[in-house]
């Protein structure tokens, strides 16, 4: 029964879809269907003089704008249909989706050079990405106590991150904090203004 399940599938089936397909007695659909049919559509041939590709650590910074998954830009989209565009949609993709793509677009925002992933503006951009993703989570679910304690941990390493960057680089501590509104955010954007003020004066 199994080995004629097999058959009917046509391809190596995992033991649940063999099953299902014994029970049902019908092949089940191929899988990733729509992610072939949206990976053939989108690949077009390449010109003739086509520039050098990038390096493997290099990150794609066409992850970081848009509004499409996989860095798919509105070129793309306008020749396929419509249930493709709602399917790569932002709108539409889910919470895990969607931190990939915001930690990503605070990589390439936040980053010294190209392919820096460690620096410490960097990581706590990213830090506070992931906080603020399950800070949305917990507002829900109130009662998950390892997504509490998750959390505890992350904004301690956030804190020891600011601490040194702040030892180390006054001026980018200074930047990642008015602009992420960490730390005392307030007061440097009051002596930033005030500072301002007197250099305008002067």
């Amino acid at each position: 029964m199994l080995t004629r399940a097999a058959s009917l599938l046509g391809r190596r089936a995992l033991p649940g879809q063999l099953a299902w397909a014994a029970r049902s007695r019908c092949a089940a659909p191929p899988l990733g269907t729509g992610a072939r049919l949206l990976s053939s559509a989108l690949t077009e041939p390449a010109p003739a003089e086509a520039a050098p590709a990038e390096k493997a650590g290099a990150p794609r910074s066409a992850l970081a704008s848009g509004k499409y998954l996989w860095g798919i830009t509105d070129d793309q989209i306008a020749t396929l249909g419509e249930n493709v565009r709602r399917a790569v949609s932002l709108e539409n993709a889910s919470s895990p989706e969607r931190m990939k793509v915001d930690l990503h677009r605070a990589l390439v925002h936040w980053q010294l050079r190209p392919g820096d992933t460690g620096s410490s503006a960097v990581q706590i951009a990213t830090l506070t990405v992931r906080i603020d993703y399950l800070s949305r989570h917990l507002s829900q679910h109130n009662k998950d106590v390892h997504s509490k304690r998750a959390i505890t941990m992350l904004v301690g390493q956030r804190n020891r991150m600011l601490q040194y960057l702040l030892r180390v680089d006054r001026e980018m501590y200074r930047k990642i904090s008015l602009a992420l509104k960490l730390g005392p955010w307030k007061q440097l954007a009051k002596l930033t203004a005030a500072n301002d003020a007197a250099a305008d004066g002067a």
